[in-house]
């Protein structure tokens, strides 16, 4: 019988298990805080991207250009005059000067911005409430109130949605 060289040494079975057990346990953390970030990052980007549709919606209501006194609008309809004077982006009019008169609209964004004619097709859904002043002198718009509310996913009603955004716009006419 041989006898073993006392510089050559080796790990045991009971060693190797060891470790193997430690680099499984740390490997099995890493994948459960992979998919906990891929969670979180998709959540995140779907945020951002339903904050930008809202800013997006939030600037075109501010960006309807004023309408004058002389425009054929009947107290409290929505302000739509002979002429375009509607936001640039989403075609939306503000109400006309009033006691709480109101303008609602519902439609679906994609998520490059554009709208879209179907739930199924878009990204979520943005329901604004309008609410004019209580007066009605020149000129028509003074102090008017847009609540802005962009919800995903866009077939579900905003009561039911999974998440969203929301924003209330001062629009002053003076």
């Amino acid at each position: 019988m041989k006898k073993r060289n006392p510089s050559t040494r080796a790990f045991s079975l009971v060693e190797l298990s060891v470790a193997l057990g430690v680099i499984v346990f740390c490997l099995l953390t890493i994948i459960g805080l992979l998919a906990v970030g891929i969670t979180s990052t998709h959540s995140s980007t779907v945020q951002t991207s339903a904050t930008n549709i809202l800013t997006a919606v939030s600037s075109d209501l501010e960006a309807i250009p004023n309408v004058t006194p002389n425009d054929p609008v009947i107290k409290g309809t929505v302000a739509q005059p002979a002429h375009n004077s509607g936001s640039p982006i989403y075609g939306l009019f503000l109400p006309a000067g009033g006691a709480g008169a109101t303008s609602t609209y519902k439609f679906y964004v994609g998520d490059n911005g554009l709208t879209n004619s179907s739930a199924a097709a878009a990204f979520c859904q943005v329901n604004i409430w309008v609410t004019a002043s209580s007066t009605n002198t020149a000129p028509v718009h003074q102090e008017t109130f847009a609540h802005v509310l962009v919800s995903w996913p866009a077939a579900a009603q905003y009561t039911n949605a999974q998440g969203y955004v929301e924003n209330v716009v001062a629009i002053n006419r003076t």
